[in-house]
């Protein structure tokens, strides 16, 4: 830690617009940051330095050096206050999360969620993780997700999904927002564009903390949040908690099952007034399980009391999944780029049959894989009889075209002859 307080020793008085890094005599130890700094004070006016500070002393989180220059291979999104870059560093892709205007204000805003995600002490699948700091632009280095969106995929005209994606997605967003919870962490913009899928589509993962807060000794009447899935209460600037997570989980559950993004139509801002007023939700679902009804209902209530647990939304997801057939094998983005020149340019195979990566320490998966390895083999088999079947089926054709050539022809010869004979008997 020595070596890198030594190395950046650019104070914040230089005003250089892309890099803020520690001075060395302005590094305290561990402990003093520890015992004198909590993330409450982390907003917009505490000093970019000292929030530095926090990351990397306190919170020991790794760090790309000032010198070290990452070339952007392209954007990802822009926000009000970041833009998210696709990068390459040692070796790997991650998202790099930088001010848009390189001003103070957003630097200090990337910088805040970076301290948000690294409150979240234990990793969790669903969670996006803080994996370096970038010294050179003060901007975080987090997971990339390759399948972009939970907005996007739904938009998509060529993707097709199931009611168990959706059961498998609504549970791990419940999962998540629980976690979140339990960390005492309010996520409080819960909505599509902040949901990234990767391996495939199958794993869901809850992104972008800049609203987040902590679950304080008093509840919060801050006015954040996306306004199709902000909760009434938060809209109308009254007391809330936790339970505006819940809110907002419903409504992207809504719209999952029902593939449509505005559960309002194309009416601006003003359905905020009717769902505040006259306790406006998006329309009853058709041909949905009863149960799902309730989930959702229940999870929208006006009065927050009323709402579920994201922990029990869970349990309840997770119990209508144990009772689905076994779901086929996922496969991760790296598997299928190795094989899917080998299996559909070769074998020109649908995606869906795919051979699928399994765990190696579940006997049961790996034992589905060996049987989708060997459907593979029974496919392949029987493609290649059927090329065979039809190589032939062309060279019959040809033998009988070729045949029946030689009896017209031979009919002409037989029709000719029997002029020739009545000929000469005349």
């Amino acid at each position: 830690m020595n070596d890198m307080i030594s190395q950046v020793d650019v104070d914040l008085a230089n005003d250089s617009p892309d890099v803020c890094v520690l001075s060395p005599a302005s590094a305290p130890c561990a402990t003093s940051i520890e015992s004198t700094q909590t993330t409450s004070e982390t907003d917009r006016d505490f000093p970019l330095k000292e929030k530095l500070k926090i990351l990397l002393v306190d919170r020991k989180i790794p760090y790309i050096p000032v010198t070290t220059k990452i070339e952007s291979l392209c954007t990802l999104g822009t926000g009000v206050f970041g833009v998210v870059e696709l990068i390459n560093y040692q070796k790997k892709l991650y998202a790099h999360k930088r001010a848009r205007q390189k001003t103070r204000e957003q630097r200090n805003s990337i910088l805040d969620e970076g301290i948000k995600l690294s409150d979240i002490n234990q990793r969790h699948p669903n969670i996006q993780r803080l994996n370096f700091i970038n010294l050179h632009t003060n901007g975080i280095v987090i997971d990339y997700c390759s399948n972009g969106s939970l907005d996007a995929f739904v938009r998509g005209t060529n993707l097709d999904y199931t009611l168990v994606n959706v059961l498998h997605w609504g549970y791990q967003l419940a999962d998540a927002l629980s976690f979140l919870h339990s960390n005492n962490i309010i996520h409080r913009d819960v909505k599509m564009q902040n949901i990234l899928l990767k391996d495939n589509y199958q794993t869901l993962v809850l992104t972008d903390y800049g609203t987040a807060t902590q679950l304080g000794k008093s509840w919060m009447t801050d006015n954040v949040g996306t306004p199709i899935t902000m909760a009434p209460e938060v809209f109308a600037y009254n007391q809330y908690a936790e339970q505006c997570d819940t809110y907002s989980w419903s409504i992207v559950f809504w719209q999952l099952i029902t593939k449509q993004l505005l559960p309002y139509g194309n009416n601006g801002k003003g359905f905020l007034i009717s769902v505040v007023r006259d306790k406006l939700r998006p329309d009853r679902i058709n041909h949905c399980p009863e149960l799902f009804l309730a989930l959702m209902y229940r999870a929208w209530h006006s009065d927050p009391n009323e709402r579920p647990k994201l922990s029990f939304i869970k349990k309840v997801l997770r119990l209508i999944l144990n009772e689905l057939p076994e779901p086929k094998q996922t496969y991760t983005d790296e598997m299928a780029d190795g094989i899917q020149y080998r299996w559909l340019n070769t074998y020109k195979l649908s995606k869906k049959y795919l051979p699928h990566k399994p765990r190696p320490d579940d006997q049961k998966s790996i034992n589905l894989y060996e049987e989708h390895l060997a459907a593979m083999e029974r496919i392949i088999k029987m493609q290649q009889d059927l090329s065979e079947l039809q190589k032939r089926k062309e060279k019959i054709d040809e033998y009988e075209e070729i045949l029946n050539a030689n009896q017209q022809l031979q009919e002409s010869i037989n029709e000719l002859r029997s002029k020739i004979v009545d000929a000469k008997g005349k």
